[in-house]
């Protein structure tokens, strides 16, 4: 069964009564990061709790803390930690990690998404932002782990009867830091060998999932049993190619062609999941509402406003490929 998407537009409240605590799952995270950040610097409405596994990623732990989120160390596997972590919340947002270092990474994900369901279920907490993701096996019949943990872990939600909204969101446009960025061909070339052809691919900035959390907080009773499906952009990888080209001058990139097969083969550890998530990405119509997201957040960049903004550091980053 596929999330039923509803949209509606709400006059957004500017300042609540008292400053809301919010604690936030997978704070040094991409997208947990950016909605810690992005409630923070709404001080008169949110006060933020930012939950890591490790307060040893310093240079994460600390641009969090300037950013005005106290830092909170929690063990995952432990009903009663997180528990204490949601002390007095009044919303928590919930990313879950796959972790593919581990061997049973899909079970411990799955288990860790429950025992924070468990965990609010016992805090009371009046208002959850769960991301989740579309069930690929039921959908489609194509096994993507990650997101068939976060689809179950959606299930175990819904199932304590909590108050909850879901956003369903795609990869993000930070993901070019990572397992999305470029080749090296040469000393100015690069190439993108992402497995999707012709069809475009949906993206978003975290930034703006911030800002969409941030709406849907100071707005609960609009947003609870409603599943958000986010978009900042519809891209072909050809034209992601030319709008790094044309920000990132001169280095110079383009599309180079590759099947869900080759993909596979790379030897990551994620490589058949995410060449099974591209796979589905072109044969299943994407989800993602750009117009819907737009009408919740106006500010939403596009691909190439994303990238014009952070040029410097993208070409510092492909620099050192």
């Amino acid at each position: 069964m596929e999330p039923a998407m509803h949209f509606q537009m709400v006059e957004i409240e500017t300042k609540a009564e008292m400053p809301k605590t919010i604690t936030v799952f997978g704070a040094t995270g991409h997208q947990g990061g950016a909605i810690a950040r992005a409630l923070a610097r709404d001080p008169a409405n949110f006060v933020v709790r930012g939950i890591t596994r490790d307060v040893q990623q310093e240079v994460k732990v600390d641009d969090l803390k300037n950013c005005g989120v106290a830092v909170i160390q929690c063990n995952l596997d432990d009903v009663n930690s997180i528990k204490m972590a949601l002390n007095d919340a009044d919303g928590c947002f919930v990313v879950t990690y796959t972790d593919y270092n581990e061997p049973d990474c899909i079970a411990k994900e799955i288990q860790q998404g429950k025992n924070i369901a468990d965990a609010c279920a016992l805090a009371n907490i009046p208002h959850v932002i769960y991301s989740t993701q579309l069930h690929t096996t039921r959908v489609k019949g194509i096994e993507v782990r990650n997101l068939v943990a976060k689809a179950e872990v959606e299930e175990y939600f819904r199932s304590k009867g909590l108050p909850l909204s879901c956003f369903l969101v795609p990869c993000y446009y930070e993901n070019f830091y990572d397992f999305l960025k470029p080749r090296r061909v040469d000393r100015n070339n690069f190439v993108f060998e992402i497995p999707m052809g012709e069809m475009p691919l949906d993206l978003v900035s975290v930034e703006d999932i911030g800002e969409v959390a941030r709406t849907v907080f100071l707005n609960r009773s609009a947003y609870l049993d409603k599943t958000l499906s986010l978009c900042g952009e519809k891209i072909t990888i050809k034209e992601l190619a030319a709008d790094f080209s044309r920000a990132l001058a001169p280095l110079t990139f383009r599309d180079k062609p590759i099947t869900v097969h080759d993909y596979k083969k790379r030897g990551e550890p994620w490589s058949v999941d995410f060449g099974n998530m591209f796979e589905f990405f072109v044969r299943k119509d994407q989800r993602y509402q750009l117009q819907h997201t737009k009408d919740i957040h106006p500010g939403v960049q596009s691909f190439r406003e994303w990238v014009a903004r952070n040029a410097r550091t993208l070409g510092d980053c492909f620099n050192k490929l």
